[in-house]
């Protein structure tokens, strides 16, 4: 019985695996949306995934599983306790209408793995190459930052996009 299952792929190479898999007729859906990228001398649209690392395939894991995880651009499954975890198909649904239909607005953020104390370096907007403190995660969307190379007591609230792990 065919499923969706989430495949997570070495970094930058969702489109290279989908393209595999189309290969050996394997279903896939790869969520992609235009975002616009920053080059020292331009800004450029691109196509992304949505969820970055990552690509859903529909197939019969007992007869199809080796044959996604012998491509060399896929890792593992994505699952529990050594399960892989089934997407359902109303999911995928809603992720497709979702990026059809509100590509314009829809942001990801993956906030679960900013943690207060985290040092990240700054990658846009004014204070763009500094780095910072997480002092703490404000809802989905902001972190809160105090900036030490200041040697002020200074927290500024930035959004996630602007912010790479790792100062």
């Amino acid at each position: 019985m065919l499923h969706w299952y989430a495949v997570y792929t070495h970094p930058r190479a969702e489109k290279k695996l989908r393209d595999q898999l189309a290969k050996k007729n394997i279903e896939t859906y790869l969520p992609l949306i235009k975002t616009r990228k920053k080059w020292s001398d331009r800004y450029q649209w691109v196509e992304e995934p949505v969820f970055a690392s990552y690509i859903f395939v529909r197939i019969d894991f007992t007869a199809d599983s080796l044959a996604v995880l012998r491509l060399p651009q896929s890792v593992k499954f994505i699952g529990t306790e050594g399960a892989p975890t089934v997407v359902s198909d109303g999911d995928i649904e809603l992720l497709r209408l979702a990026v059809e239909n509100f590509a314009e607005s829809l942001v990801i953020r993956d906030t679960a793995t900013l943690t207060a104390g985290q040092k990240v370096r700054v990658i846009d907007g004014p204070f763009a190459g500094k780095e910072a403190t997480v002092e703490r995660v404000q809802g989905k969307a902001l972190v809160v930052l105090s900036f030490a190379a200041l040697n002020k007591s200074v927290v500024v609230e930035i959004p996630v996009s602007m912010l790479a792990k790792g100062a």
